[in-house]
């Protein structure tokens, strides 16, 4: 069985893209925190590629931002290339099967706002008088 399911937060808005035949998609990286602290004790991330298609990525294009708080269900998949320069690169990702929002829209503008405030405070810090 190849089941994966993640809890992470979105590093970037996620842009639908369309196939030269017309099929939507789109491709997000999760932020997903590890389950223990390194030696710091700083919770670190893995960074985690998934595609979605169809529908699903037309929904998660519309309704999530950077930082949306997402739970990610789908399977593990692997593929491989060779580029221009005829160099063999490998790929896993996650093939997205379903996803859940767990932030309401009026949380992710909470914390859109309070980050527009802080750029606007950190370039205030900056003027010379």
């Amino acid at each position: 069985m190849n089941k994966t399911m993640l809890i992470g937060r979105l590093t970037s808005s996620a842009e639908l893209s369309k196939t030269s035949n017309d099929k939507s998609y789109t491709r997000i990286t999760l932020a997903v925190n590890r389950r223990f602290k390194n030696e710091n004790g700083e919770r670190e991330a893995d960074f985690i590629s998934v595609v979605f298609w169809g529908k699903l990525a037309e929904t998660l294009s519309s309704y999530s931002k950077k930082g949306t708080l997402i739970s990610v269900e789908g399977e593990i998949r692997t593929r491989n290339y060779t580029d221009k320069s005829n160099q063999k690169h490998y790929v896993t990702e996650i093939l997205g099967m379903n996803y859940d929002l767990l932030e309401s829209r009026a949380t992710i503008a909470l914390r859109e706002n309070a980050a527009k405030t802080e750029e606007i405070l950190l370039e205030a810090e900056e003027l010379p008088f």
